[in-house]
C-alpha cells in the first residue's frame, strides 16, 4: 500500500492485485474468469472460490461437468454466474444443482443434456435466472421445490422430460410450497410434459406473464392445487396430447389441500391445442374457488374454447370478456357475461394474427368490471369508447 499526496491530503492507494479492501459489507467483489483466457478451466473450480458479491465470468463455450452450488451469496451481494461474449453452455449428467442455497444469479448460461434435471433447487431462495436456457434433460428442466423469491426472465427451455410421462417434474416446475416466483418473457417449447407448472403451493404469489409456451405435451401452462396465481399476457398453443389444454386449472390427487383458489387468467391467446383452449379438471375430489377468466382469446382448439370437468366450486367464479372462437361454452358454475362466441373478425387467423379487425363487433363491447388495464401487447384499456372483448384491445386509428 502506498501513500500519495493530492491537494495536501494523504490518500491510501491499494496496489493492483493486492488484497481486497474490507469494509462493513465484507470483502470487495472479485471476478473469477473461466475459459481459455481465464484463471480457471472449469466453472466448478471458480464457483468453489467465489464469495458473496463475486462474479464468475464464463467465456462463451461448452464446459463439461455440470455445476453444483456449495455456497450462498448474501443480501445485496449475490454470487453471479455470467456468460461473456455469448452463452456459456454447461453439460454433464447432473446439470445445475442449486440445492438449498440463496442469493444467486445466472445470466447467459445454458444447461444442456442432463441425464436428470436441468436445474434443481430445493428449499432455495433469492434466485435470478436471466437469459438462461435448458436444452434437453431426461427429467424436469428448471425445477423449484419449496423455493422462495425467484425471478425467471427471458429464458429458453426446450427438449426436457425426455423420459416422457415417467419423468419427474416438468419443463419449468414451481412446486411444493414455492412462493413469490415470477416467470416472464420466456419461451418454453417442445418439452415432453407440461410447459410451466405451478403445483401444490397454498400461498404461491406466482406471476406467469408475457411468455410463449408452445408445442409441449401439455398443458402448456398448468396450475394445480395452488392459490394466488396470475397467468396473463401469454401466447400458448399446439399441445400434442389429446387430453391436454393450452391452459389447465386442476386439482390432482397428489394434492393435500384439494383446493385451487384465487387464480386469475387474463389477456392470454390460446390456439391450436389438441384439447381445449382452457380446461378445468378435478381428478377425483377437490374445490375450485374464486377464479377469474377474463379477456382471453381462444380459437382453433380441437375440443372447444373452455372445457369444465369439475363439479365443486365456491366463492365467485367469473367468465368475462372472452372470445370463444371455437363455439359455445357451457359456463356451468361461472358467472358469465360479455363473452363473444364465434369469430369476431380476426385480422388474419391463418397467419396467427388474432387481433380484432376494423368493424369487429367485439370492439368496445366488453365490461369494465375486473377488466385488465392493458392487453396482451401492452396497449392500455380502453382505447376507444369501451373495453374490447378478447386478449387484444384494438388501437384507435
Amino acid at each position: 500500500m502506498a501513500v500519495r499526496m493530492v491537494a495536501g491530503v494523504a490518500l491510501l492507494v491499494m496496489a493492483v492485485g493486492g488484497p481486497a479492501a474490507e469494509g462493513a459489507a465484507g470483502p470487495a467483489p472479485r471476478t473469477w474468469r473461466v475459459g481459455p483466457h481465464g484463471q480457471y478451466a472449469t466453472v466448478q473450480a471458480a464457483a468453489d472460490v467465489a464469495r458473496p458479491g463475486d462474479t464468475v465470468a464464463i467465456e462463451a463455450g461448452v464446459y463439461p461437468g455440470g455445476l453444483t452450488i456449495r455456497r450462498d451469496g448474501a443480501p445485496g451481494r449475490p454470487i453471479r454466474f455470467a456468460g461473456t461474449g455469448g452463452t456459456a453452455v454447461l453439460t454433464g449428467a447432473g446439470g445445475l444443482a442449486v440445492g438449498g442455497h440463496g442469493w444467486l444469479e445466472f445470466t447467459d448460461v445454458t444447461v444442456a443434456g442432463s441425464t436428470g434435471f436441468g436445474v434443481y433447487a430445493a428449499g432455495a431462495h433469492d434466485l435470478v435466472f436471466d437469459r438462461f436456457g435448458v436444452d434437453g434433460s431426461r427429467d424436469g428442466g428448471l425445477v423449484l421445490v419449496g423455493t422462495r423469491r425467484v425471478r425467471v426472465t427471458h429464458c429458453d427451455i426446450r427438449g426436457t422430460n425426455a423420459r416422457g410421462t415417467s419423468a419427474d417434474h416438468e419443463a419449468l416446475s414451481i412446486a411444493s410450497g414455492s412462493s413469490d416466483v415470477e416467470v416472464s418473457g420466456c419461451r418454453v417449447h417442445g418439452n415432453g410434459e407440461e410447459g410451466i407448472d405451478v403445483k401444490y403451493n397454498s400461498a404461491a404469489r406466482v406471476k406467469i406473464h408475457h411468455n410463449v409456451v408452445t408445442g409441449n405435451r401439455g398443458p402448456n401452462i398448468y396450475v394445480d392445487s395452488s392459490s394466488a396465481v396470475d397467468v396473463y399476457a401469454n401466447v400458448v398453443g399446439g399441445t400434442r396430447e389429446g387430453s391436454k389444454a393450452g391452459i389447465g386449472l386442476a386439482v390432482e390427487d397428489y394434492s393435500e389441500t384439494r383446493l385451487l383458489s384465487e387464480v386469475r387468467v387474463f389477456d392470454n391467446l390460446s390456439t391450436g391445442n389438441a384439447q381445449a383452449g382452457l380446461s378445468l379438471w378435478v381428478e377425483s375430489t377437490g374445490t375450485m374457488r374464486n377464479l377469474e377468466i377474463v379477456n382471453n382469446t381462444f380459437a382453433g382448439n380441437a375440443r372447444g374454447s373452455v372445457l369444465i370437468d369439475a363439479d365443486r366450486f365456491a366463492g365467485r367464479n367469473t367468465l368475462r370478456n372472452n372470445v370463444f372462437g371455437d363455439g359455445p361454452v357451457e359456463a356451468g358454475p361461472f358467472a358469465a357475461d360479455h363473452n363473444f362466441t364465434g369469430d369476431p373478425g380476426f385480422a388474419d387467423p391463418a397467419r396467427g394474427d388474432y387481433h380484432l379487425a376494423a368493424g369487429s363487433p367485439a370492439v368496445d363491447a366488453g365490461s369494465p368490471e375486473h377488466a385488465p388495464a392493458f392487453d396482451l401487447d401492452g396497449v392500455a384499456r380502453p382505447t376507444g369508447a369501451g373495453f374490447d372483448i378478447g386478449a387484444y384491445e384494438r388501437r384507435c386509428p
